[in-house]
């Protein structure tokens, strides 16, 4: 080859590679965070779609100008540090809503980051909306030295650790650490809500400029990367500190919804989550408890099943109570708005620390959010927060899709989820249920680990299976009904005038009904879920005769006049479907060695009078509780199906042989597990479904039955309740 063309051939290579690197160190130079020039270049921004910034956005004279609202939309720039001091000048014109927004990722399928909100304040946005607020979490000052729309403001975020500050023309106006009791609280009450990690730094996180409408003017960026600082507590005096409590170990949980109210619970807590590393408790078996029951000494009950030098607070599962003070605050998820707050109330140990609230005035088909804030007495800065959420029944005349779960059956000593608790809770919270209903015996008072024989080991059992997280957080967040039964009021099979240890039943009765779970007088109440589904909860241990009184017409396990009121409330119905919610057996079959239900022969009078009542109504169903086994039964001779859920974990099914099926038996299964119920409509909802599965306790479908009715023409409904 020609040496004067390859010389000419390398001095084009060489000039093409100085180029490509100058034009490399330029691109470098216009992405870098550092270089203030940078953030005024269209290169640095793009969509949050990868695409480069749209001609709604305006780059000029070292200005980046939304020049077209509502249809620039929001920039994002390169990946940045996560901890850093960023301040430029912002201008906007009258009415105009911006910000921007830092530590910003995707959280599924949307972008969401911290705000410096920008905002005309002139047009009323107080308090965490308004213009240098973090927005939606944390006012600014209100003495803030904000210039009007069309004047130059500088701002300023210094973002490090744990740590968030926003500046406002030179002065600290807002500012918050991400972490503890405060942060909780500003989270729980904001729509960032349910977000895991939201503020939290990590590296590549972006900062947007946002498009909410009305023209707006950035400048002067100046950007330093910075190192982590601790977060700063809150100045708390001698009188307590976050570590102290009070807690809330055990939530919140509700019950008896209907359209326009319910009934929230909490309780004050020593600790934030049970003692999961407690000491075992003294084992004692089956006669040396039955031995043990006789004794009314509550100190010796508890002692004997003590470790030497224990006390119950060392417990393997322990969350005592504490005194304290909380507060509820309640709102539409999607109207925050609306939201509405309790006065503080102060716990006690008469009552185990619980606080319970009477919500009315709510509206129908309506999920909720609860937010329960608690302190200690005397002081202003929150300890603990946690949020939970509930939905109302639709109206009586609305033609909506229902789905709900039914249980029964749980203790601690045979969860089946080692200390996270049982795994039907994660299980049915896949399903998505408007509604649960727990059939009773949520706890064995009557079982070891400890006997609970004392009203503190009762509390004590509460407690613990309320702390376990599974447990804990779905009963939060669902809409529940509790049913109680013997195992959970006092003991096996148990009736007015009995005790057990130290404890009467009616004591016993009076921690179910009154503190352990929400109020509601009488203890039985008929909901109706929409035009085709109503649904009765029954009592069925406070009114009942002894199990050993001569069957007859004066033997009872509703009472007269909760058996009147079903009666009646079931022959006035128009709905569709009627779920009768029992914590017993109606149809069975049982076991000949039972003695506590209406599929019995001491309570056969009672029973067959039930079911021959049934029988006149059409589509009435039977769900219960109390068996150890899952079955589907249908009694011919009233036309009635009758569907045990089974125990809530597998370690807890007992009772029945399994292929033991009797001529009732349309399902059996000698397994743990819970009840499903969908109800879904066709043909222009002139139809209407009800499917109800068995379902094992990882949620997965066991039996499948499906009853359809075609739906009356006349809309009207009545919701009768008691």
């Amino acid at each position: 080859m020609n040496k004067i063309v390859c010389f000419a051939m390398l001095t084009a290579l060489f000039s093409w590679v100085a180029i490509a690197s100058a034009d490399d160190a330029a691109s470098d130079t216009a992405l870098d965070p550092a270089n203030p020039d940078a953030w005024t270049q269209r290169e640095f921004w793009s969509t949050t779609g990868g695409e480069p910034a749209g001609a709604g956005w305006e780059f000029d004279a070292g200005e980046v100008r939304l020049a077209r609202p509502k249809e620039a939309g929001n920039l994002v720039s390169p990946p940045l540090p996560a901890h850093f001091d960023l301040s430029w000048e912002w201008k906007i014109t009258p009415r105009c809503n911006t910000g921007l927004k830092y530590r910003v990722r995707e959280f599924g399928s949307r972008w969401l980051g911290v705000e410096y909100q920008i905002i005309d304040d002139s047009v009323g946005h107080p308090g965490k909306g308004s213009t240098a607020s973090i927005y939606d979490l944390v006012a600014p000052d209100s003495d803030k030295p904000l210039r009007p729309a069309g004047d130059w403001n500088l701002a300023r975020v210094v973002a490090a650790g744990d740590t968030l500050k926003h500046y406002l023309n030179g002065q600290l106006v807002a500012s918050t650490a991400i972490r503890g009791p405060a942060w909780d609280t500003a989270m729980a009450m904001s729509k960032f809500y349910g977000n895991a990690d939201f503020a939290v730094p990590r590296e590549g996180d972006r900062v947007m400029l946002t498009d909410h409408g009305g023209e707006a003017s950035f400048r002067n960026f100046q950007f330093t990367a910075v190192a982590p600082q601790a977060s700063e507590e809150p100045d708390w005096t001698d009188a307590g500190s976050p570590d102290a409590g009070p807690f809330l170990g055990n939530a919140m949980r509700n019950s008896w919804a209907d359209q326009n109210s319910i009934v929230i619970w909490t309780r004050t807590t020593a600790r934030p989550e049970m003692l999961s590393d407690g000491k075992p408790f003294v084992s004692l078996g089956s006669r040396e408890a039955s031995r043990l029951s006789k004794s009314t000494d509550p100190e010796k009950l508890l002692r004997v099943q003590l470790p030497e030098g224990a006390e119950l607070k060392d417990m393997l599962g322990a969350c005592p109570g504490a005194p304290g003070q909380v507060r509820l605050t309640w709102f539409p998820e999607k109207q925050r708005h609306l939201a509405k707050s309790t006065s503080w109330q102060t716990t006690s140990a008469d009552n185990d620390f619980a606080v319970q609230w009477s919500l009315q005035d709510l509206k129908p088909a309506t999920r909720y959010a609860a937010v329960v804030e608690a302190r200690p007495i005397d002081q202003d800065a929150n300890t603990a927060v946690v949020r939970g959420a509930f939905r109302t029944a639709p109206e009586a005349s609305a033609a909506e899709p229902i789905s709900f779960c039914f249980t029964t059956c749980h203790d601690f000593i045979r969860r089946d989820d080692g200390m996270r608790g049982h795994k039907i809770y994660p299980a049915m919270t896949e399903f998505d249920p408007d509604f649960v209903v727990h059939a009773g015996d949520i706890e064995y008072y009557d079982k070891p680990d400890p006997w609970a024989m004392t009203v503190e080991l009762m509390r004590f059992k509460w407690g613990r299976i309320f702390s376990l997280p599974n447990n804990r957080a779905f009963y939060s967040n669902t809409t529940s009904y509790f049913l109680k039964d013997d195992h959970d009021t006092l003991r096996n099979d148990c009736w007015a005038g009995q005790t057990y240890g130290s404890v009467t039943f009616e004591e016993g009765v009076r921690i179910f009904n009154e503190e352990q779970f929400p109020s509601h007088t009488p203890r039985y109440k008929t909901v109706r879920w929409g035009r085709d589904l109503q649904v009765w909860f029954l009592e069925g241990r406070d009114y009942r005769s002894p199990n050993n009184l001569p069957d007859g017409p004066d033997k009872t396990i509703l009472g007269a006049e909760q058996k009147a009121w079903l009666f009646d409330t079931l022959q006035r119905s128009d709905a569709t479907f009627k779920l009768i919610c029992s914590p017993t057996p109606i149809v069975g079959p049982d076991r000949k060695n039972k003695k506590d239900n209406h599929a019995n022969e001491v309570f056969a009078h009672e029973g067959e009078e039930i079911r021959t009542k049934l029988a006149e109504i059409d589509n009435v169903f039977v769900l219960c509780g109390d068996r150890h086994w899952q079955y589907a039964s249908y009694d011919e001779q009233s036309d009635l199906w009758e569907f045990g859920c089974g125990p809530g974990s597998e370690k807890h099914e007992l009772g029945w042989k399994p292929g033991d099926e009797r001529p009732e038996h349309r399902f059996l299964r000698v397994k743990g597990g819970f009840l499903t119920g969908a109800l879904r409509y066709s043909n222009g909802k002139d139809s209407v479904e009800l499917r109800i599965r068995h379902r094992d306790v990882n949620g997965d479908p066991v039996s499948e039955f499906d009853f359809q009715a075609d739906v009356r023409s006349d809309d009207s409904a009545d919701d009768s309740d008691r």
